[in-house]
């Protein structure tokens, strides 16, 4: 198993708070079978400002410690990015990049209101030769309380990553419910834990592939081959299916 998103980085955002709890998110992660686990500090700026050259060194210290400890799990580099004009110039100024060195880079957004030039800024981000992931699009407002504006993310060609936690409910059910419905329309283009310390929002992966393999039996093989693309620098394909907004029963009887 790979996980593309995770903070396990210690002391640099709102995930680890130390080298010791870096060593143990790792070994639950080894524990649970995950072979490979990028990890994906934060960019907000003002609040994380973690330039890809200022964590690459921590991120080869990681590497060493966690030898010592006898983990084996590869260790991959990325960043989670929130997207603004600040960091967009950024991008384009390569101090911020996309996982493991590859084009796919993944990408957030304020939990409660989706900026006025959100979509506008994905597109620069395209210009650019970069493919953006957008990082848990079920846990945003305004997507988990209308499922259909996800519809303008499709349009920009984006792929998405589900976190495992949501599947599993830890978030609330309008979360899990959005979480469950992406599956169902084949838009879960990864899975990942997006794991932050060693308790609630722990490194695995198992439960959240579980739930959404009684949803998609095929859910596994399809993030699977996502992987091995991604990891590749190759094109993933892009589900372009959108979501459909379900009548209510006072339209139907309108009719």
């Amino acid at each position: 198993m790979i996980d593309i998103h995770s903070h396990i980085l210690p002391g640099i955002d709102d995930g680890s708070k130390d080298m010791e709890m870096s060593i143990e998110m790792l070994k639950l992660a080894e524990k649970e079978g995950t072979k490979t686990i990028v990890v994906t500090p934060h960019y907000v700026k003002n609040m994380y400002d973690n330039y890809y050259d200022d964590i690459f060194n921590l991120h080869q210290k990681l590497k060493v410690v966690a030898k010592e400890a006898g983990i084996n799990v590869e260790i991959l580099l990325g960043q989670e990015i929130m997207l603004n004009k600040h960091a967009l110039k950024l991008c384009k100024q390569k101090k911020l990049r996309g996982i493991n060195g590859t084009r796919y880079m993944l990408i957030e957004f304020p939990m409660d209101k989706l900026p006025k030039d959100a979509l506008d800024l994905i597109y620069e981000l395209r210009i650019l030769g970069i493919k953006p992931i957008i990082a848990h699009p079920e846990r945003y407002e305004y997507i988990y309380n209308s499922p259909t504006n996800i519809n303008d993310f499709i349009d920009e060609d984006c792929l998405f990553q589900i976190n495992t936690g949501s599947l599993q409910g830890i978030f609330g059910k309008k979360v899990q419910r959005c979480a469950k419905l992406l599956v169902g329309y084949g838009l879960a283009n990864f899975i990942a834990s997006d794991a932050h310390s060693i308790n609630t929002r722990c490194p695995g992966l198992r439960k959240g592939f579980k739930v959404a393999s009684e949803i998609d039996s095929e859910i596994e093989k399809k993030v699977s081959r996502n992987l091995e693309l991604l990891l590749l620098d190759k094109e993933i394909e892009v589900n372009n299916q959108k979501i459909i907004k379900k009548k209510s029963i006072f339209q139907i009887f309108k009719h």
